[in-house]
C-alpha cells in the first residue's frame, strides 16, 4: 500500500472462469503501508488504515479461494501446496501491516484499547486462515476420494462439518472484533 493513502490494487477475480482471466494476486508491497505514513498518522487515520487492511485481506482471501476452486474444478490437487506457498507471504504481509498499526495505535492517546483489538484481530485471522486451509484440504480429500461406502462418506461429511464449524467460530470472533474496532474508531481523535 502506498504512503500517499491510495488503496491497494484490487485482487478480486474478474468475470469468467479460469486463472488466465483473473487478476494476479497483489504483491507483498501492495499489502503494506510505508512506516513513515503509519508514524505520521493520527489515531483516526490509523483506524481507517486498519479497515483498509482488512478489506485487502478479504479480497486476498477471495482470490485465494477462487484459485483453490479452479484447482478443484481442474482436478489439479497437486497444485495446492504451491498455491498455499504463493499466498503465504501475502497473508503474512497483511498480518505485519496490522501489527504495525497496532503498535502505532498503542502509542497514540486513547489508542491502547484499539491496539489490543487489532492484536487480537491478527491472532484470530491467523487461526481462521489455518482453519480455512483445513477446510480446503478436507474438501479436496472428499472430492478426490472414490465412491466411499456409507461409513466413509459419513466420516468425510463429519470431518468437513467440524472443520467448517471451527472456521465459522473464528469468523464470528473476527466479526465481533471488527464491530468493537468500529466503535473504538468513532471514539478516536486525531
Amino acid at each position: 500500500m502506498l504512503s500517499s493513502g491510495s488503496s491497494i490494487r484490487r485482487t478480486e477475480p474478474m468475470a469468467g472462469k479460469g486463472s488466465a482471466e483473473r487478476r494476479p494476486p497483489p504483491t507483498v508491497e501492495d499489502l503494506m503501508f510505508e512506516r513513515p505514513h503509519i508514524a505520521a498518522s493520527g489515531a483516526r487515520e490509523l483506524m481507517q488504515l486498519v479497515q483498509e487492511s482488512q478489506r485487502a485481506r478479504l479480497a486476498l482471501a477471495a482470490n485465494f479461494e477462487s484459485r483453490f476452486e479452479d484447482l478443484v474444478t481442474e482436478g489439479a490437487a497437486s497444485g495446492y501446496p504451491a498455491l498455499v506457498e504463493q499466498f503465504r507471504p501475502l497473508f503474512a504481509a497483511c498480518d505485519a501491516t496490522l501489527e504495525a498499526l497496532a503498535t502505532a495505535l498503542a502509542g497514540r492517546e486513547g489508542g491502547a484499547a484499539a491496539s489490543r483489538l487489532v492484536t487480537s484481530l491478527v491472532r484470530e485471522e491467523r487461526m481462521r486462515h489455518d482453519a480455512h486451509l483445513k477446510v480446503q484440504v478436507t474438501r479436496q480429500h472428499k472430492s478426490v476420494a472414490g465412491a466411499p461406502d456409507e461409513e466413509e462418506a459419513a466420516e468425510a461429511r463429519a470431518a468437513l462439518e467440524g472443520a467448517e464449524a471451527t472456521e465459522m467460530g473464528y469468523v464470528e470472533t473476527i466479526r465481533e472484533l471488527l464491530e468493537e474496532l468500529t466503535a473504538e474508531a468513532a471514539d478516536c481523535e486525531d
